[in-house]
């Protein structure tokens, strides 16, 4: 850590340490401090950066806030951080990690829901391949094996290919704890994103993406590439916005002009941002006319 950090020797007295207290039973509690503590050096302090040091993606929607106020987020911590407090702040360092944590992390990792931290619970697919599904978010984890009956050969190659590439990082896999690789799959009009670890093959799907990978009407050969790990943060952001009354949009277009002057999606990935929405059962689309309508959670 002192090595990653000495080049920043001559400007520590502008930069505030905010570390997040794990380590201390009502990490909740500590973790309120540490927000009210960011929001005192954003607001009161003449500091140039803040640095937050914990492997929480709870954190994200702070650094994006330090962002926004004008400051630099440095945000450091372990691998398996999720890529979308990485991804948040200015910069990223990676600290390196002793096996022997590594593998107890691995073990508490696996038993939790990779999105939302929830419980998994241990359920049976419809063409009998097992899986661990979280009753609080809809998500659920299987081996890429459960796909063979609905996903070709070279497709599925493609998936495990782009995996062992790690270009976008993804959430951390409930199943070894190692990072996983965010894949965008494209066949059609159908635009997912999901989660394959390259380590032990294990996919995550979040609410909806599996039923649509896996469709019952016929083979998917789709295209794969790696995905873009800012979508899903915009995803999540345009369900609660939606959800609560905040954003609203009648129809496709005036939809996709939300996402565009508001949210900031390029064009190309609108569509992308449009069928997340709708596989996750945020919005449903009249196929006829184009109406939208806001799903509850």
């Amino acid at each position: 850590m002192n090595g990653e950090l000495s080049r920043t020797q001559q400007t520590r007295q502008r930069l505030a340490v905010l570390i997040d207290a794990d380590n201390i039973s009502a990490a909740f509690v500590a973790d309120i401090a540490l927000v009210i503590d960011a929001m005192e050096f954003l607001y009161k302090n003449p500091c140039e950066g803040i640095c937050i040091v914990s492997s929480d993606s709870d954190f994200s929607a702070l650094a994006s806030k330090i962002r926004e106020g004008g400051k630099s987020a440095y945000g450091i911590g372990g691998s398996n951080t999720p890529a979308s407090f990485r991804n948040a702040c200015t910069e990223f360092i990676k600290l390196p990690q002793n096996r022997k944590a590594a593998s107890t992390k691995s073990k508490k990792a696996a038993s939790r829901c990779p999105r939302c931290g929830g419980k998994l619970d241990v359920a049976w697919t419809k063409s009998n391949f097992q899986c661990l599904t979280c009753v609080a978010c809809g998500g659920m984890s299987a081996k890429i094996d459960a796909l063979k009956k609905s996903v070709s050969a070279e497709c599925m190659r493609e998936m495990l290919d782009a995996a062992k590439k790690h270009e976008q990082l993804g959430y951390v896999c409930p199943a070894c704890g190692e990072s996983m690789s965010l894949l965008k799959v494209e066949s059609g009009k159908k635009h997912l994103e999901i989660d394959l670890c390259g380590n032990c093959r294990t996919i995550w799907y979040d609410k909806g993406e599996f039923e649509m990978l896996a469709p019952q009407d016929g083979l998917l050969n789709a295209t794969v590439s790696a995905g873009k790990a800012y979508r899903r943060e915009i995803v999540l952001a345009v369900a609660a916005d939606m959800r609560s009354g905040r954003r609203k949009a009648s129809d496709t277009g005036s939809l996709k002009a939300m996402l565009k002057s508001i949210y900031h999606v390029p064009a190309p990935d609108i569509a992308s941002v449009v069928s997340a929405l709708q596989c996750q059962r945020v919005i449903r689309i009249d196929k006829k006319g184009g109406k939208v309508s806001v799903l509850t959670a």
